[in-house]
């Protein structure tokens, strides 16, 4: 009799558990793409954290500097930030997701802070403020900010489609494969300074 309760239990929680598992409702691949990019436009480091092996991310997550330039900096960056979700395809734990991109254009912005900073550095190059590395280090990140909003109020010119290819992240979502050429497409090609 006991041998007979328990066979039982154990096709009860088999198919229990058989159900379990095919019940659970896969995320569509655009779900992936909506919250990646509203993590780039909303500065959600949890999100973003997950994608920090990527040289852009890691930037926008670890530029020293004072947080409310750091803010502007992303706040100016992702601005103007336009997308929509064109096609998706899915096979297995695969996917691909295609994406029209609108940005500002940011690829004069390195070339524009070398010659302001340097111009700074010689302005004051007998002041304290020069020879103090922090406070040069502040200056620099702040003129940096400064070429990056005013290209921000320029009209958005660059616009580019983006294929996301993303992965299974084996808990019935997705994982996005951003790589360098997708980040810099989305902030509008920015050259980071060294």
């Amino acid at each position: 009799m006991i041998g007979i309760v328990r066979a039982i239990i154990s096709i009860i929680v088999a198919v229990m558990i058989q159900g379990g598992v095919s019940g659970v409702v896969e995320s569509p691949p655009e779900d992936a793409v909506t919250e990646f990019m509203t993590a780039l436009t909303s500065g959600n480091e949890q999100v973003l954290e997950r994608y920090v092996d990527n040289e852009y991310v890691n930037f926008l997550l670890n530029v020293e500097g004072k947080e409310k330039t750091v803010k502007r900096m992303n706040q100016a960056l992702f601005k103007n930030l336009e997308y929509e979700i064109d096609k998706s395809a899915q096979k297995g734990g695969v996917a691909v997701v295609k994406v029209r991109v609108k940005t500002n254009d940011f690829r004069d912005v390195l070339e524009k802070y070398e010659e302001a900073s340097y111009q700074y550095v010689m302005d004051n190059l007998y002041e304290d403020k020069v020879t103090d590395k922090k406070k040069l280090n502040a200056k620099c990140l702040d003129i940096y900010v400064d070429q990056i909003e005013k290209d921000a109020e320029e009209e958005v010119s660059l616009k580019k489609t983006l294929y996301f290819p993303m992965i299974d992240d084996g808990y019935g979502g997705w994982k996005l494969l951003i790589d360098n050429k997708i980040m810099k497409a989305l902030m509008g090609k920015l050259a980071m300074p060294d």
